[in-house]
């Protein structure tokens, strides 16, 4: 929903594109984090590879998804969900750590996995503890923000269009409804 609407934003108001293009600009001629600090920044591009991990495509990581969950982060996101999101990061590293000694960049495959396999409980129980409460009091855990930054990041980048999804640069018509053939990738947008 909040991909939804921050790419709906994006096309309604040309100032929040200029604050993302400015970003970008930024990012691309240091090379640094705009919001992060460089270790979170390694952290998501790690955290991002175990939710798309490289297989027969290529995964969140050679689609550089921790540049943009950065950039997203800083501009089109609120003070308290930047601060969840930072929060998350830390206590990321403190089920690593609790559960392996080590931080999460310092896990293997296996063990990031798990860790993630642990976020992603937390989430759940989070939004069913949160369920009765008031619309005021309800947020987006960490986890589910991560997850949601990553598929965004991943498939509106050139690697997640033309390599994980089929891709015609100039379609011919419109095909509201195309039956896929089985193992077909779905469509990019």
């Amino acid at each position: 929903m909040r991909v939804a609407a921050f790419m709906g934003a994006t096309m309604s108001f040309p100032a929040l594109a200029d604050t993302l293009e400015a970003s970008v600009a930024s990012r691309a001629a240091t090379g640094a984090p705009v919001f992060l600090t460089a270790d979170q920044d390694v952290m998501v591009a790690e955290l991002a590879e175990v939710i798309i991990p490289t297989t027969n495509t290529p995964g969140a990581k050679a689609a550089k998804v921790n540049e943009i969950i950065d950039v997203v982060l800083k501009d089109c996101y609120k003070p308290a969900d930047q601060q969840r999101f930072k929060e998350g990061l830390d206590r990321t590293n403190q089920i690593a750590k609790g559960s392996f000694n080590k931080s999460f960049v310092e896990c293997d495959n296996n063990q990031r996995i798990e860790v993630v396999k642990m976020l992603e409980q937390e989430a759940k129980k989070q939004r069913k503890d949160m369920a009765g409460a008031p619309a005021s009091q309800r947020y987006t855990p960490f986890f589910a923000m991560l997850k949601d930054l990553t598929l965004m990041g991943y498939f509106t980048s050139e690697i997640g269009c033309t390599q994980a999804l089929e891709y015609v640069a100039v379609p011919g018509r419109y095909d509201g409804c195309i039956t896929l053939k089985p193992g077909q990738k779905a469509w990019a947008i």
